[in-house]
């Protein structure tokens, strides 16, 4: 079980923990990103870089709650960067604060870096003059060289960290049945503790700072307001220097009756620790203690401060003025069956490695299909081209994760939607100059794009509707809009994009849809004047018709008048 996990709902695929991770320890699988523990270093840089919190540290504060009111026996180890972190409170106020949360005792951890320092030394005294020694009070370090970087084991003091050895005197001195908490900004020291087998089951639980502070305000307790009340360990004095980057380096310089062979440097970030890796391989540095650091700057900017940012200068110089950097403590003999030795062993897991031709193959997916075509831009969140490929290999990425090759295909797809559109499409910003001029439009208005582009789009057409959209700050939809000077007759849809303050107007050519509606309204009026003019004329014939019909109807029927008055008026018979 890791002491990181990720919560793929909160996970929005910006991949920023990627790009910071330094050992690749995220997998991206189905858009998200997935914890990869066997991998993981645990320096918890992820931790702060996740600006959507996916990534959470787990925690065991519900079980140290019950602990505490149940009344059982607990000791808190305190991390020395409290003094930074929690700047405003002098040690007597923090163990106040920790006493009245209900911890039956409140030890430092610096305690014991004064018997790690020691160890350090009788390794040094007995080191050729020009040997490379490198201190191991950093969990995350450890984890590095033995996971990734074993060809350095030779180099690392086989010394557990402060954290594990004053648990350990802890142990002796309270008894095997006392709950040991340690408390600090650091996650590595928690995997330490709980997971790896050599040093499982020596501290019970692991509370951070960010979690303590929660608590601290849940309770209403404030540290500078609690009265004095006094730490169950003694003066740990410089050893509180751990806390920041030469702090282990400044208790070696402090210890008295001892002389030095070796040269002193510290380093601090996994990037800065592994290039001087790569020093040591090549033998450019001899005769020398390095003292290494994950956090930059110690372990007061650790992940787990609960603080802000820009905390981590305050803290330093708080830690600097409450301790003297000349002043060493008087240490009482270790207590007996105390061991300080860790064996660090490599772990790295054996990793297929692909060939170049595979390689060649998974970057020509993207377009790469030549060195040239490397960018090497460290977008993907790989130093290189070769090692994203070889990522994707593994499983650990997806191929589409290059940001230049999506921007081109986005890019690209966009360029062609743009071109083969039979709309005109045309975007400008508040100052009405023409930020988008596609095909079309160059063919409506006989302007070429690289003229069009840049310049005030009132050179071509009016800014009438655009003035309006601006102002309005609405879009028009379905706007009839004719264009005269170029014999053009559009519709019109001009959208307000209020994000990047640009408006998009979408013409849609109609002219020819206006012709032919013409035409058409005017064969339909040419065709109701025509059946007009034969209504008229069949009216015409139908009344000349019937004229004509009356006057035969009337000669007709006083024809017929007349021969009937004839043939009555007639007196003559007529004879057989």
């Amino acid at each position: 079980m890791g002491v990181i996990g990720f919560r793929k709902a909160k996970c929005k695929d910006c991949y920023k923990c990627v790009r910071l991770c330094e050992v690749k320890a995220i997998r991206i699988k189905d858009e998200h990103a997935q914890f990869v523990a066997s991998e993981c270093v645990e320096c918890g840089q992820c931790l702060e870089a996740c600006p959507q919190n996916a990534i959470t540290f787990i925690k065991d504060i519900q079980w140290i709650k019950s602990m505490v009111k149940n009344r059982e026996k607990t000791v808190v180890s305190l991390a020395p960067a409290y003094l930074g972190v929690f700047g405003d409170a002098d040690p007597n106020q923090m163990a106040a604060a920790l006493h009245q949360l209900g911890f039956t005792y409140v030890h430092e951890t610096a305690e014991a870096a004064g018997y790690v320092v020691q160890e350090y030394m009788n390794y040094c005294d007995r080191s050729d003059k020009d040997a490379v020694l490198l201190t191991s009070s950093c969990s995350a370090i450890n984890n590095l060289i033995e996971k990734y970087h074993p060809d350095m084991l030779p180099y690392l003091l086989p010394v557990v960290t402060p954290a594990i050895a004053h648990a350990r005197m802890l142990r002796a001195q309270y008894g095997p049945d006392v709950k040991i908490i340690y408390i600090s900004p650091c996650v590595s020291d928690g995997g330490d503790a709980l997971k790896d087998p050599r040093t499982k089951g020596i501290i019970d639980a692991v509370l951070d700072f960010a979690t303590l502070r929660e608590w601290l305000r849940s309770e209403q307790i404030k540290i500078p307001e609690c009265p004095s009340s006094h730490m169950d360990s003694m003066d740990p004095k410089v050893m509180r220097l751990f806390a920041v980057s030469g702090g282990i380096l400044s208790a070696i310089k402090a210890a008295k009756g001892r002389k030095y062979k070796h040269k002193r440097l510290y380093v601090s970030g996994i990037g800065p620790c592994e290039e001087l890796f790569e020093c040591i391989r090549n033998g450019e540095i001899k005769n020398c203690v390095i003292e290494l650091n994950s956090c930059t700057g110690g372990c007061i900017n650790g992940p787990m401060t609960g603080g802000k940012k820009r905390d981590r200068f305050r803290s330093k110089i708080s830690v600097s003025q409450k301790v003297d950097e000349h002043e060493a403590p008087e240490l009482p003999p270790l207590p007996e069956g105390v061991s300080l030795y860790k064996e660090y062993t490599a772990r790295c897991e054996k990793r297929i490695v692909p060939s170049d031709e595979q390689i060649r193959a998974i970057l020509s997916k993207i377009g790469k299909d030549s060195p040239e075509k490397e960018l090497n831009c460290g977008a993907c969140g790989f130093p290189t081209c070769r090692d994203k490929a070889i990522a994707v290999y593994r499983g650990k990425t997806q191929l589409t994760m290059c940001i230049p090759y999506m921007y081109e295909q986005a890019k690209g797809m966009s360029d062609i939607i743009l071109a083969v559109t039979p709309s005109m499409i045309i975007v400008v910003d508040k100052d009405y100059y023409i930020c988008e001029f596609n095909n079309a439009a160059e063919v409506a208005f006989g302007v070429s794009q690289q003229k069009a582009l840049g310049h005030p789009v009132s050179e071509f057409i009016s800014t009438e509707y655009f003035e309006k959209v601006f102002r309005e700050k609405r879009s028009i939809i379905n706007q009839r809009v004719d264009y005269d000077a170029y014999h053009i007759k559009t519709m019109q849809n001009i959208i307000y994009m209020r994000e990047q303050e640009k408006a998009l107007v979408i013409m849609r050519d109609i002219t020819e849809g206006v012709r032919k509606q013409e035409q058409l309204r005017k064969v339909k009026l040419d065709t109701v004047a025509m059946a007009q003019n034969v209504i008229n004329k069949q009216m015409m014939v139908a009344q000349e018709i019937a004229g004509l019909l009356g006057e035969t109807t009337a000669e007709t029927k006083s024809t017929l008048r007349k021969l009937r008055d004839t043939l009555m008026d007639s007196d003559e018979d007529i004879k057989i």
